[in-house]
């Protein structure tokens, strides 16, 4: 009887350590995924920063949603349009289905329905294009839908959009 005891007290401390060990080599992991956590951008934010990077031509990137509280802006690389209200160039696509086009003093805005990479629409991204010679309704509509196509080829689904935001 003794002994049995002793054996089961063996695989008892044995399974603790084993769970300790594993527990102590996953910090370094929940250390990380904390710290991005903390950065407080939103998979659509990052989206939106790295995509204006790759694209000179475009001097504004947004992505707007219907949510829960309407349509608002939920990523843009101008801050002041986070969490805004859509503007009619914004809602339209969603309702629509097509591309609105607008000429500016600053260049070309366009807003193109976004959908998911399965081709599911999940809301607007607007692209800004500076000034450029030979720039034409028809030449900015196209370079949006490329730069929008780069976009959701990289979305799996809506809430993606959301996540990672504090």
């Amino acid at each position: 009887m003794k002994k049995a005891y002793s054996i089961r007290a063996l695989q008892i401390f044995t399974g603790t350590a084993l769970l300790v060990t594993l527990l102590i080599s996953t910090l370094p992991v929940l250390t990380c995924a904390q710290t991005k956590t903390r950065s407080g951008k939103s998979f659509a934010q990052n989206l939106v920063e790295a995509t204006l990077a790759k694209h000179t031509e475009s001097n504004e990137i947004s992505i707007s949603a219907n949510t829960s509280r309407g349509c608002i802006g939920i990523a843009s690389t101008d801050k002041s349009d986070i969490g805004g209200k859509c503007e009619k160039e914004d809602s339209e696509p969603m309702r629509t289905g097509k591309p609105v086009v607008e000429k500016e003093k600053d260049g070309f805005d366009v807003s193109l329905p976004l959908h998911d990479f399965t081709g599911k629409p999940i809301g607007a991204v607007g692209v800004g294009f500076k000034p450029a010679p030979g720039q034409t309704k028809t030449s900015v509509t196209e370079q949006a839908q490329k730069i929008a196509a780069e976009m959701e080829a990289q979305i799996p689904f809506k809430a993606k959009l959301l996540e990672g935001a504090e």
